[in-house]
């Protein structure tokens, strides 16, 4: 399959945030700019644009690049260097099968925990969700529509599988950049309201048929034959940057 192959250009020098962003920083911004699709897969990600972009050195841009490796989000090859991770059409089964049956699990330990507090979390979380969508903004949507899976682990109270999902949530995120249908929408705002029905009444086995459903909505918006070409401007990426952040 093709990969995008322009590299970022690097900002101007009076556009660059202040130094000293912390290595964490640097992981949460690329991190989240990767999981919401401004940096698709394919994109290559070279140390010294990152470096100018971010305000640091190339050392603290690789050892970002060595942790999201280690998350499966960035793929590091021989005299390549580093890309978003594109995943293949099978590794996409994978995923969307790995998060078919963790979060089975998930829902039916969210159910069981349920209580007021719980649901008003979640009832708030689709509130959010759908003011994103009303305001067409889609990478808050996409960004909130994976943190409503992470909340149901959360209120699960399993924190292993909370680790697990939230990879499979970030690697999700890549499998629906790649080979997402034109004019599919997202995890959408309508099927969590639904499961939160279903969880309100107590019943888990209805959460989880809920659950199984959305898995499926959202495997059956994917065309595992195709993947986009996009030529990306890491300026224009993190344009938004707070000046000095830390």
């Amino acid at each position: 399959m093709p990969r995008p192959t322009a590299a970022a250009a690097a900002p101007a020098a009076e556009d660059l945030p202040a130094e000293g962003m912390t290595e964490d920083a640097v992981h949460a911004h690329v991190a989240a700019a990767i999981i919401d699709r401004r940096l698709p897969p394919g994109t290559k990600l070279v140390e010294q644009n990152l470096g100018k972009v971010f305000g640091v050195s190339r050392a603290r841009v690789r050892a970002v690049i060595a942790r999201l490796a280690h998350e499966k989000m960035v793929t590091v090859e021989p005299n390549r260097g580093a890309r978003v991770a594109s995943p293949s059409v099978e590794e996409a089964r994978q995923v969307f099968e790995a998060r078919r049956l963790i979060e089975d699990g998930i829902v039916r330990a969210a159910a069981a925990r349920m209580d007021g507090p719980a649901l008003g979390r979640l009832t708030a979380h689709v509130e959010a969700e759908a003011d994103a969508r009303r305001r067409r903004d889609r990478q808050a949507a996409i960004r909130l529509s994976g943190e409503f899976h992470l909340l149901l682990a959360e209120i699960g109270g399993n924190l292993v599988l909370l680790d697990f999902l939230r990879e499979l949530v970030s690697r999700s995120s890549l499998v629906i950049a790649v080979y997402e249908r034109p004019g599919s929408a997202d995890c959408t705002d309508h099927g969590h309201r639904h499961l939160i029905e279903r969880l309100a009444a107590g019943d888990a086995e209805g959460a989880a048929a809920v659950m199984a459903a959305h898995m499926a909505e959202i495997t059956d918006s994917l065309d595992l034959s195709a993947q986009r070409e996009e030529g990306i401007d890491l300026a224009r990426v993190f344009a938004d940057l707070p000046r000095g952040a830390a």
